[in-house]
């Protein structure tokens, strides 16, 4: 009898102080949520704070190039491979020899794939999109990655 009283008593102590440390660990946890939110900013987190702000506010930029003649030229490298140019208003622009976003200096199998890339990348800069950088997934959808 004794035995199982002691028992029983030893239950309800280990679920007791379970239960308050529970309690414990989260009124620490909220004490220390608003210690961090009363410390003040440093310098870098006030400039994000304030940089966020402005770009709320602001409408989205018309691109400079809107209205600009942007041509897409070919040319054949050394290799055997394709790149393009972008020329904007006649300034040359952009010299692709490559295909952007691959390592090394692999160019493109046709002219025409070179063409395609050059008219998208000529595309992302006409809208304001910039940088105008290409990612493997853009240039699997326009097919010339092979």
């Amino acid at each position: 009898m004794k035995k199982s009283f002691i028992l029983i008593l030893s239950i309800i102590f280990m679920y007791s102080c379970k239960s308050g440390s529970d309690a414990n660990k989260k009124e620490t946890a909220d004490s220390v949520s608003v210690k961090k939110s009363d410390m003040p900013m440093n310098m870098e987190e006030k400039e994000m704070k304030e940089m966020a702000e402005k770009q709320k506010n602001e409408k989205p930029k018309e691109s400079p190039y809107k209205n600009s003649k942007i041509d897409v030229t070919t040319s054949k490298n050394k290799d055997g491979s394709w790149g393009y140019s972008i020329a904007i208003d006649g300034r040359t622009y952009i010299v692709q020899p490559n295909i952007p976003p691959l390592p090394g200096t692999r160019g493109f199998n046709t002219t025409d794939e070179a063409k395609k890339t050059g008219e998208f990348v000529a595309y992302k800069i006409r809208n304001n999109i910039m940088p105008p950088s290409l990612t493997v997934e853009e240039l699997d959808s326009l097919g010339t990655l092979k």
